[in-house]
């Protein structure tokens, strides 16, 4: 802006020596005025090569946390063998990714001997797969009077951002399946004598499960996983039928299912429970609980409510493939009239279905009757023998932290 300021001021004070010049036939003055106006010519020149014949190449994360401050680093390369003044690169990310917390690029020069990098940082806000492409190019001259920009196309840039876990407190009713109750109770905690290998120490481990040798090598604390030997079984079903997502965007009652089930299934994998998420996997394969738990959050990044069976068909057709003694919760947030009689059905099996509700009437748009979360529905599930529960939503603005 400022160099803008200048680069008019300049132009209108040589138009105005000029015409003083022409009027008062001074030599003088038609000098300066002429050297103003080649100065600016120049200047403007210097800026128009600033922001030609470059090239991009991005470095970004495969995957990122939402919310988290992730880095963005792009190579800069120079087809013209000139001394270029300072420019800046501004990404072009959209809006679909929610980028927030943008921090500008740091200015560079680049040369054509080696491509200099340069790089900034921002937040993802909304999870899922991301696609991005085109910089802008700013550059000046070296007096900082001429300001240019160009747009360049560059190849696609993707990333996957996982849904940030949201706690929730659920609790269980009485006789939740199978070793479940005494899973979130503590009475089947401790280690088994089946290891996995060995993960990242993280809070209220045990020092004596350290792997000191490994440790070592890596330069950080790593603990040995074992096997517990739960007889837990849960699993997740969402509802992700056409017209059941609602809220703003990035802000839905999907991203609170996924965000809440992330949380929930770092609870329960971390207890040793089994989890599946038959909707978004064919049978799961025996992970450690960590890789258990990433590769959870890499399938709720990419849940999309594009469904055009309803929940209770989904969960009709799914039942096959739920363990018996399991404990199904359901993540809901419009009103499926079919899905008390898809419950019952389970029963003989000893699954127990237990429906986590979303009030979607506060997002605009359903009607009062048609939430999840209406007095009706819930009355509706506990005459059938259920224990809804309610979740919260809309949530609060939350703050990652860098």
């Amino acid at each position: 802006m400022m160099s803008r300021i200048a680069g008019l001021t300049i132009t209108a004070s040589a138009l105005f020596l000029l015409m003083v010049a022409i009027m008062l036939g001074s030599a003088a003055l038609f000098y300066m005025c002429t050297a103003m106006i080649l100065t600016l010519a120049a200047s403007r020149l210097q800026a128009w090569l600033s922001v030609r014949g470059l090239q991009f190449e991005r470095i970004v994360p495969e995957t990122a946390i939402q919310g988290e401050r992730i880095q963005v680093e792009i190579l800069v390369g120079s087809d013209l063998r000139i001394r270029r003044p300072l420019i800046t690169v501004r990404d072009n990310l959209g809006a679909k990714i929610g980028a927030r917390s943008v921090t500008p690029s740091l200015p560079i020069a680049p040369s054509a001997e080696q491509p200099i990098r340069t790089q900034y940082q921002f937040r993802p806000m909304r999870r899922g797969k991301h696609s991005w492409k085109g910089v802008q190019v700013s550059g000046t001259d070296a007096l900082g009077l001429v300001t240019m920009t160009k747009d360049y196309e560059t190849e696609s840039a993707e990333m996957l951002v996982l849904p940030a876990p949201i706690p929730v407190s659920v609790d269980l009713p009485a006789g939740a399946g199978w070793g479940l109750n005494d899973l979130t109770s503590g009475l089947s905690r401790g280690p088994g004598i089946e290891p996995y290998g060995v993960r990242e120490y993280s809070h209220g481990d045990s020092l004596r499960f350290v792997h000191w040798r490994s440790s070592a090598r890596a330069g950080r604390l790593l603990v040995r996983e074992f096997e517990t030997g739960s007889n837990a079984s849960v699993v997740f079903l969402f509802q992700r039928s056409h017209g059941s997502e609602v809220g703003p965007l990035g802000a839905t009652t999907l991203d609170a299912m996924c965000g809440h089930a992330a949380y929930l299934a770092e609870r329960f994998l971390r207890e040793g429970a089994k989890l599946e998420l038959p909707q978004l996997e064919d049978q799961p394969k025996t992970l450690a609980p960590h890789e258990r738990y990433r590769q959870i959050l890499h399938l709720l990044a990419e849940l999309e409510a594009n469904e055009s069976r309803t929940l209770a068909q989904e969960l009709i057709e799914l039942s096959p493939r739920v363990p018996t003694g399991a404990v199904v919760f359901l993540f809901q947030a419009v009103d499926d009239p079919g899905l008390i009689a898809a419950a019952q059905s389970l029963r003989a099996r000893n699954i127990q279905v237990w429906p986590l509700l979303y009030d979607a009437s506060v997002a605009g748009g359903v009607r009062k009757g048609g939430s999840a979360a209406s007095e009706e529905n819930i009355l509706r599930l506990q005459s059938a023998g259920m224990s809804p529960s309610v979740l919260p939503y809309p949530l609060e603005s939350q703050e990652v932290s860098a």
